[in-house]
């Protein structure tokens, strides 16, 4: 099992993130901070908890239950429940924001106005204060006092209308990809906080984040109509349009990705193929990289009835994997966690032991620093654990002023909290 206590400092060592966000997309960003050894204060709603506490799935142990969703997006993060209702429980935030670096939140907007707590009032309590807002549309534009989840920023940004078949993306990814570029922007504001001593207010839309991802459609379409002959890009399905071969391959039992897009292992990949498939290095509509993508139904239907005649995608993998042709099965979620060499050797999958639950696999951190590693910095919290040791530690508030304010209504926790003693 991995041990927390040895973990060398991370690059944002130090930083100290005010987190009022929730579900994904917020707690996606200061999850990365968090990696990144930021100390993260989670700002939980009053006696409920933030919202990823009640998602699926959940299981009880030891008599506490937890979340799958929680436990995800929160592991190295403080929790602190505060009812913002209560006069004091907004002092004592307003005395954190004072101490803070940064602060995160991702609620519709006007939400944090009406807690007077948007980037405004917030810079009148802290002037360098690094504020980062996400939502789906942005704090401005005629879109952006709609409401939005993760499928409508997909809808949106013309990913859904891009896909062969109608579908929502398999994992959210306007809400992650907007919590990474979140994540960049504060850390390049924490740069300019360095240098210049100011801090500002950062806009992340989920909309932006996935329309700039378009690597095809949207420069195809915008080179050809600036010389007046635009490009209306077709759909995406198992088999890219522009690239060949570029896709998802139907063999016997199951599926394989192939991927070559240039000219140099061509010739070894169609003699590795046979007899049979030797005309393509010298067919026109084939010969080259370039008439490949100009022609890709020619080459993939030709990998289509190749890889279907083979044993097994294992085997299609094995024989392009000798002669260096990117190509593999696809890993289903049982062996990456289980199983897979390379997830293990990248130590995407430790073992952090979860209160209650005992050890578990969680995501390791995909950013890999030699000197200042990312990676977990602790368990999920339970509802309203770190209450005394942010208010005594980070803010010097002393025991009887804790209690006070426990009494005034002002912070509580979970029963589970007081079993972790």
């Amino acid at each position: 099992m991995t041990s927390l206590k040895n973990t060398p400092p991370g690059s944002l060592q130090g930083v100290t993130v005010v987190d009022f966000t929730w579900v994904l997309a917020g707690p996606h960003c200061t999850k990365l901070l968090a990696d990144m050894g930021a100390t993260v204060i989670k700002i939980e709603p009053y006696g409920k908890g933030a919202n990823e506490r009640h998602l699926n799935i959940q299981k009880t142990c030891n008599g506490v239950t937890q979340s799958s969703y929680s436990i995800n997006v929160n592991r190295g993060k403080k929790s602190l429940c505060v009812d913002l209702k209560n006069p004091q429980g907004k002092e004592l935030i307003i005395d954190l924001i004072e101490h803070a670096d940064v602060l995160v939140e991702n609620y519709a907007p006007g939400v944090m106005e009406r807690l007077g707590l948007d980037y405004d009032s917030v810079k009148e309590i802290k002037q360098d204060i690094i504020y980062c807002s996400i939502s789906c549309f942005g704090h401005w534009g005629p879109y952006s006092q709609k409401p939005g989840y993760d499928m409508i920023a997909q809808v949106a940004s013309g990913w859904t209308a891009q896909s062969e078949v109608y579908q929502i993306a398999p994992n959210s990814v306007g809400d992650t990809v907007a919590g990474i570029h979140a994540a960049l922007a504060i850390v390049a504001a924490l740069l300019v906080k360095k240098n210049q001593g100011i801090g500002q207010n950062i806009d992340i839309a989920m909309m932006d984040c996935l329309f700039s991802l378009h690597e095809n459609s949207v420069p195809w379409y915008t080179l050809g109509q600036a010389v007046g002959e635009p490009v209306y890009p077709g759909k995406i399905g198992r088999l890219h349009e522009g690239y060949a071969p570029y896709g998802i391959y139907k063999g016997k039992n199951g599926v394989v990705g192939i991927a070559l897009l240039s000219d140099n292992r061509w010739e070894a990949m169609v003699k590795t193929m046979g007899e049979k498939y030797m005309w393509l290095l010298d067919d026109p509509r084939s010969i080259d990289v370039s008439a490949r993508c100009q022609n890709p139904q020619v080459v993939n239907n030709a990998l289509d009835e190749w890889v279907m005649e083979q044993e097994s995608v294992e085997e299609v993998e094995r024989i392009f994997n000798e002669v260096g042709i990117p190509c593999m099965r696809a890993r289903t979620i049982e062996e990456l966690c289980d199983t897979d060499p390379q997830i293990r050797a990248r130590e995407m999958m430790p073992l952090i032991d979860q209160p209650f639950i005992g050890p578990m696999k969680m995501y390791g951190s995909p950013l890999k620093m030699s000197a200042t590693p990312a990676g977990v910095r602790g368990y999920s919290p339970f509802l309203g654990e770190h209450n005394h040791q942010v208010l005594n530690e980070l803010l010097g508030y002393s025991p009887e002023q804790i209690n006070a304010l426990y009494e005034a209504g002002a912070l509580c926790h979970e029963e589970a909290v007081d079993r972790l003693k």
